[in-house]
């Protein structure tokens, strides 16, 4: 087995996989709103991609293009679209280029995808670059980045909280399509890996 490149979310940051790290599995994980780019990611054949929401999507953007092992995509939203989500995506990014960094955050962590669940991982502005922050939410949301499952036969598990309806449902409908292998965690939300790490890595240590 290669090494695992892992995908962070919106408001992610490369050092969010070090758990994966300490359990021993070989990572490489990019910090895509500071000084990483998408470009960086580089997967041979014999390596995974594991991507979360955002990175999720970036990972399945990815499997168009590249031939890797393995694939696992955490609260991946593949659904079409809500109308008006690329206005709401721009909101946001003009909130996180002008707004007070606490005050933003705190307004993204509000939102009804986290079932108000406290975020298990700390936020601080010197680790991102606000224009990168805003770039992603205009270049790589669902509105923009457009994806093709029927073309993706890599080998995949579909991951999705027990407690986060909608990419539950999204992540069982895909599964099926893709005929890929499906792992709701018990007691989790959107944040699968860091609610849950223990049984997050034994799932994927079954997968690998």
């Amino acid at each position: 087995m290669g090494v695992i490149w892992c995908l962070h979310g919106f408001l992610g940051r490369g050092a969010d996989w070090d758990f994966l790290r300490d359990a021993g599995f070989d990572i490489r994980a990019p910090s895509l709103f500071a000084g990483d780019s998408l470009d960086s990611v580089r997967p041979s054949q014999e390596d995974i991609l594991l991507g979360y929401s955002m990175g999720a999507r970036l990972a399945l953007h990815l499997m168009q293009t590249h031939s890797v092992a393995k694939a696992v995509l955490v609260s991946a939203g593949v659904a079409p679209p809500e109308p008006g989500r690329q206005e709401l995506d721009e909101t946001w990014a003009q909130r996180f280029e002008s707004e007070k960094w606490d005050s933003v955050v705190e307004a993204w962590n509000s939102q009804a995808v986290f079932g108000g669940r406290k975020n298990p991982l700390t936020r601080n502005e010197s680790d991102y670059d606000r224009k990168k922050l805003a770039a992603a939410l205009r270049d790589w949301g669902p509105a923009v980045l457009h994806l093709n499952l029927r073309a993706i036969s890599i080998p995949t598990l579909w991951v999705a909280g027990e407690h986060d309806a909608k990419y539950r449902e999204a992540a069982r409908r895909a599964a099926e399509q893709l005929k890929a292998e499906l792992f709701v965690c018990p007691d989790a939300g959107h944040r699968v890996p860091w609610e849950q790490p223990e049984r997050f890595i034994a799932r994927l240590r079954d997968f690998l």
